[in-house]
């Protein structure tokens, strides 16, 4: 990867970035769970009911919408322009902590390139999803864990703990934290047991927020069998690993190269675990993350690789440490990293598609309904500005009239 300029790398970011701001112009891009998300804000703002039991997400991304509603600020452009400056805030904090973790600063600066480029990145960063501010958060508090003096937990804890209210997933940031004072620990005891009752305290609260999701992980175990449950889970996050290594989704392959993808997905596996026993030595800290990471994705029996997206430049580097680790021979690394090399072009350019794709989502004006998504939602973009017709989504169609929809572009 040294083979990569700083001008190259500057060329690239700046692309990357001139296309990312283009997509403010887009019209509301709407998911079920985005859907979800902007709805209790909405509701919010008229009945205050976002402490309502029956949402089945945690609640600190409606809670950040729900300022920007009420401060009448939230519209296409602004959700699309604070989920821009989440992603660059957590690549930003993200880079500092691998080269504080003694990753060298090119792959630091790959690492975060590549996800910067990512399908899934460029696809979600235009929703109302919870990923990205989560991504922030995620990345201030371990960065905040890798500096010196009693202060940084003035940092660390509170962003834990927003964490874990906007993603279950936060709970994985117990694991290098654990992996911090577990050395006072054993000097200290008493500070261990101050710094193991804030870690306690934020596992029950993590685990009392993420009920849902553990139940219904035992309700499908339940159901379906431990021998289903866990083919289901292979089968899934292989898909997950597969999409984000070749940086397509396997929706937009032809049906004879999905063999192909869950088996780079497999293998990819395989070499993410490898890797995390390499970086137990170089970084405990990104190996327990990565551990954390693991214990709550992969029993998830469902395919999406967003949730891969916080975490993507660690899990990058726990691979390319899984695949070193195997190259022991110098003619062999020599040409491993050229392959490397040319991966991260590809890679790049793959990225640079996705972007052009949703570039040309953006400026679709009239076409957009008919452009965007799987088509579910189409009736209701085209009911934006008429009358409601069957097979409107409610609940986004009222999105759709109330935040700015570029209804005009329909007639």
């Amino acid at each position: 990867m040294k083979g990569f300029s700083r001008g190259a790398v500057f060329a690239i970011l700046g692309i990357s970035l001139s296309l990312y701001l283009l997509q403010v112009f887009t019209p509301l891009r709407l998911t079920s769970d985005g859907i979800a998300y902007l709805s209790l804000a909405k509701s919010a703002i008229t009945m205050m009911d976002i402490a309502r039991t029956d949402f089945p997400f945690p609640k600190g991304y409606p809670v950040f919408i729900f300022l920007l509603m009420r401060a009448r600020l939230f519209s296409p452009a602004t959700l699309v322009m604070a989920n821009i400056l989440f992603f660059l805030t957590a690549l930003a904090f993200t880079f500092r902590t691998l080269s504080s973790q003694g990753f060298q600063r090119s792959h630091a600066t790959m690492a975060c390139l590549l996800t910067l480029l990512s399908f899934s990145a460029v696809k979600h960063i235009t929703q109302g999803m919870s990923d990205f501010l989560f991504f922030a958060l995620a990345a201030i508090a371990f960065w905040s864990m890798t500096l010196s003096g009693r202060y940084k937990w003035l940092i660390t804890l509170p962003c834990i703990a927003s964490a874990i209210e906007v993603r279950l997933i936060g709970l994985a940031l117990i694991f290098p934290l654990a992996a911090i004072i577990w050395p006072f620990a054993k000097k200290h005891w008493w500070r261990g047991l101050w710094g193991g009752a804030a870690v306690v305290a934020i596992v029950v609260a993590g685990a009392w927020a993420g009920r849902r999701y553990f139940s219904g992980n035992l309700h499908l175990l339940k159901n379906n069998g431990l021998g289903h449950f866990l083919w289901k889970n292979i089968i899934a996050h292989s898909q997950d690993f597969g999409e984000l290594i070749a940086n397509v989704p396997i929706s937009k392959l032809p049906a004879w190269s999905h063999a192909f993808v869950l088996f780079l997905g497999a293998s990819v596996i395989v070499l993410f675990f490898v890797g995390i026993v390499v970086l137990r030595k170089r970084s405990p800290m990104c190996s327990f993350y990565m551990i954390g990471y693991s214990c709550v994705i992969l029993p998830w029996p469902f395919t999406d690789p967003r949730f891969w997206i916080p975490a993507m430049p660690f899990a990058l580097l726990t691979i390319y440490a899984g695949g070193a680790a195997l190259l022991t021979k110098p003619e062999v690394s020599i040409a491993a990293r050229r392959a490397v090399l040319a991966y991260c072009l590809i890679f790049c350019l793959l990225g640079f598609g996705a972007l052009g794709y949703s570039t040309w989502l953006t400026f679709s004006g009239p076409r957009f309904p008919y452009r965007y998504g799987d088509g579910l939602l189409r009736t209701t973009y085209l009911a934006g500005c008429s009358a409601p017709s069957a097979g409107v989504n409610q609940s986004a169609l009222e999105l759709l009239k109330a935040y700015e929809w570029h209804c005009q572009d329909t007639h």
